[in-house]
């Protein structure tokens, strides 16, 4: 009976594609540590291919924790995203990995969001350009929805590119397992720390330190054409400025803006923090619009659409293969 299932499972394996990940000339390599200090420092220009290779950098020490201060090759990145993209079917880089394999499914969600390279770099990068707000003092930060944690580090980039060197981060992921592996990751970093819990509950910010937020990022969105209520983004952004009110007058926020509108495209919401991100009384709640377009770096752009500038940074054949954000 075993090797039969064994055979049926074999039926299922299919190879990654070929190639590597991402182009070997734009690939830079290094350690994820070599990646944060220089991307911390403000001399050195942000670009799409430096922020693409951190998070195959950040993807790699998240699931090899143990390898954490090791320089990453692209053959170590490719590696990696293959047997992500057949963690389910399987591949010859998974036969006798079992431990692995499970890592890789029971992560599958949060790492598919920080293995859309194109999507991921474009929120780094509009992150990044952010101007801090005068007056937010110290830098706090909060994430929302943490996931794998990259946007918590894209915070502690954007606080170091300013002069801040200790930033207080703090992020919030209802999955256990899932916050308890990006805060052990995150916390070896001196990044910041991972709760687990409901961000749609005004509790969980009890134990927010005092002082200005200086920074919100909240990508719990759905795919475009989806009404709002199918991810928590707004009853997780209710919930915060119930809970923090005036503390995020000075923050600044990702994304800046969300636009939904009903299913004809007549009638327009636009969700900011100047309203809460609830939007005004209108014909139907905020929950009930469709998902339209999003607010980056001053850019209004339509969901689908984000990372789309990006999508030069990995191979095709290897874009389709390890899925989509949102």
């Amino acid at each position: 009976m075993d090797e039969l299932r064994a055979a049926v499972l074999r039926l299922l394996e299919r190879e990654p594609p070929p190639g590597p990940v991402m182009a070997e000339d734009i690939f830079v390599v290094d350690s994820l540590a070599g990646h944060i200090e220089r991307l911390g420092r403000t001399q050195t220009p942000v670009t799409a291919e430096g922020l693409a290779s951190l998070c195959l950098a950040y993807a790699h020490a998240y699931v090899h924790p143990e390898r954490l201060d090791e320089v990453v090759s692209l053959e170590d990145a490719t590696l990696l995203a293959g047997r992500f993209a057949r963690r389910r079917g399987g591949c010859r880089a998974l036969a006798g990995q079992d431990a692995l394999r499970r890592v890789l499914l029971h992560h599958g969600f949060a790492l598919q969001m920080l293995f859309d390279i194109p999507k991921t770099v474009h929120l780094l990068d509009a992150l990044l350009r952010r101007d801090l707000a005068p007056g937010a003092g110290a830098f706090a930060g909060l994430d929302l929805g943490t996931g794998t944690g990259i946007l918590l580090l894209g915070q502690y980039l954007l606080a170091r590119r300013h002069g801040h060197a200790a930033p207080r981060l703090w992020g919030v992921e209802h999955l256990l397992q899932v916050a308890g592996r990006a805060d052990a990751l995150l916390a070896t970093l001196g990044v910041g720390r991972v709760v687990s819990g409901d961000a749609t509950t005004s509790a969980i910010y009890n134990d927010v330190p005092q002082g200005n937020i200086a920074c919100v990022t909240n990508e719990t969105l759905p795919s475009c054409g989806r009404r709002l209520y199918k991810e928590p983004f707004t009853a997780i952004s209710g919930a915060l400025f119930t809970a923090l009110g005036s503390r995020l007058d000075h923050a600044v926020f990702l994304p800046e803006a969300v636009w939904g509108s009903d299913r004809a495209g007549r009638n327009w919401l636009r969700l900011a923090p100047e309203n809460a991100f609830a939007g005004d009384a209108g014909p139907m709640p905020a929950r009930l619009f469709y998902m339209r377009d999003v607010e980056l770096a001053g850019e209004r752009i339509p969901a689908d659409q984000v990372g789309a500038s990006f999508h030069a940074l990995v191979s095709p054949v290897w874009a389709e293969a390890l899925g989509r954000r949102w």
